[in-house]
């Protein structure tokens, strides 16, 4: 039936995303912060910093800097209390605390000082907004590829496994794209794939083969949405199944969704297996506020988003926390949101640097000191503490990842090359710091660390370009390039 309602599907499909596309959002960055003061005025958190009374000050951003505090994720739990997820009673709903009403969903997430698991709000709202954001980034795909009308071909989301449920206190937790596909209307199954059967199979390695099952079978799949790792693995497992090019076992597919981590390491062998025909698009989402920036098919760069239920500010170099009015092009900025789940003025840990700043256009995205190829975010303080467990003593060692293998490769300084046993007590010591890492190790989607050894640190720091001496740190967390010279030189 659907294909015979082809011809009148796709002209309709067109119309609507072309205007759709054409809208203009409605309100400023300043709207937004004003709306989501007056929301939280009345909750614990909007009472204690005195939201209604800098809704009334004349000079509203300037009031809210003042008088409200600078957070990351340790000292937000820390002002939660007895309502932490940390806290003895482990993870309840939030309910007016610093958004109104309940939220009982939390987005998992890895690198905090205080737990290898940070459990961030998302509530109904952020996740209602997140799906319009989604509804408009689709919209302009459909717009570059009206021949790719909805109902008549899938996305293939690489996502965490959607096999959630409530806990006993009524909390659903997960990664932020199995909640948002756990969430998703079950009209929209149709639409996309996997199927929740094969989106909950562990180990990784099943629900790898299921995926490429599905790819191979002949299935409309128009679009395929994860990180570029994931990405390219599939496409490699799907060529060497079929033993035909992509094209031939895939002809819907117009693009490759990407987001979370820098294409550039795996955009060539991405784009020669895809072919000309599919088009790399990239979206800027993270945990704190769903969908914030996506580009649209033609342009460069993604286009800034200010209108779902965030309000940013932008830290630089020096501390100084800047709005939308005063940002430089190519300036590094950390990100701070205030959002429709209760963050305020919260560190999300991600570096943003713009092409354009009128209109607002993301460049690229970096993490502050993470390592994230495989989308595991590990820290220089995990790094360090899983160390410290093993060989206090040990002082310069650096880790990064191979792609070619998926895998971390150590690089320590030294004569002696460690034992087995040594080297799998640090990978253990790394997997009870980092959640993800541990997952992904468990699942094979990271293969088992490798070690080498460098005799002198010299000649280590010399082979990657850095400098020696004075009050330079040895650099901890390393480049895929860096490693693939590394492992040139002395691998």
């Amino acid at each position: 039936m659907t294909r015979l309602l082809a011809p009148l599907i796709k002209p309709l499909a067109g119309a609507w995303a072309r205007r759709r596309t054409q809208r203009r959002p409605s309100g400023t960055p300043h709207d937004t912060l004003r709306d989501l003061l007056t929301r939280a005025q009345n909750t614990r958190y909007g009472k204690a910093y005195g939201f209604a009374d800098v809704l009334r000050q004349p000079d509203l951003f300037a009031a809210f800097q003042q008088r409200v505090p600078v957070l990351d994720y340790d000292t937000w739990v820390q002002w939660l209390g007895a309502r932490s997820p940390l806290a003895a009673a482990g993870v309840q709903p939030l309910v007016d605390e610093a958004w109104p009403g309940r939220v009982d969903m939390f987005c998992l997430s890895s690198g905090t000082t205080s737990g290898r698991t940070k459990f961030v709000p998302y509530s109904a709202e952020m996740a209602s907004i997140n799906r319009k954001a989604a509804i408009d980034f689709f919209a302009h795909l459909l717009a570059d590829q009206p021949g790719q009308a909805p109902l008549l071909s899938q996305t293939l989301y690489m996502a965490g496994s959607t096999n959630l449920a409530r806990d006993e206190n009524g909390v659903l937790a997960g990664d932020m794209s199995a909640l948002t596909k756990y969430l998703a209307p079950r009209l929209l199954d149709r639409l996309t794939q996997p199927p929740p059967e094969v989106a909950s199979l562990e180990p990784w390695e099943r629900r790898l083969n299921a995926l490429v099952d599905i790819c191979c079978s002949g299935k409309a799949v128009g679009a395929i949405s994860g990180i570029p790792i994931w990405q390219l693995t599939l496409l490699e497992a799907v060529a060497a199944r079929s033993g035909r090019s992509i094209e031939e076992t895939m002809p819907h597919l117009r693009f490759l969704i990407h987001g979370g981590m820098a294409i550039t390491p795996y955009r060539a062998k991405i784009e020669a297996l895809a072919g000309p025909r599919v088009t790399t698009v990239e979206v800027y989402a993270a945990s704190e506020i769903g969908i914030g920036a996506f580009q649209v098919p033609g342009e460069q760069g993604m286009r800034f988003q200010h209108h779902y239920g965030v309000f940013y500010e932008f830290e630089d170099d020096q501390g100084k926390l800047h709005g939308y009015a005063d940002l430089e092009v190519e300036t590094p900025y950390r990100v701070v949101v205030s959002s429709c789940s209760g963050l305020w003025r919260y560190r999300i840990g991600d570096v943003l640097i713009f092409r354009s700043v009128n209109p607002l256009v993301l460049d690229r995205v970096g993490r502050d000191k993470t390592t994230s190829a495989f989308d595991e975010k590990v820290t220089e303080q995990e790094l360090q503490r899983a160390m410290m467990a093993v060989t206090p003593s040990f002082a310069d060692f650096s880790l990064g990842p191979d792609i070619e293998t998926r895998r971390h490769v150590w690089f320590l300084i030294g004569e002696h090359q460690p034992d087995a046993a040594w080297a799998d007590r640090l990978d253990q010591g790394l997997r009870g710091e980092n959640q993800d890492y541990d997952d992904y190790r468990g699942d094979g989607r990271i293969n088992p660390p490798r070690l080498v050894m460098v005799p002198q640190r010299g000649t280590f720091l010399e082979a990657i370009g850095r400098a020696e001496g004075g009050q330079r740190k040895f650099p901890r967390l390393l480049s895929p390039e860096e490693v693939q010279t590394l492992l040139d030189t002395f691998g």
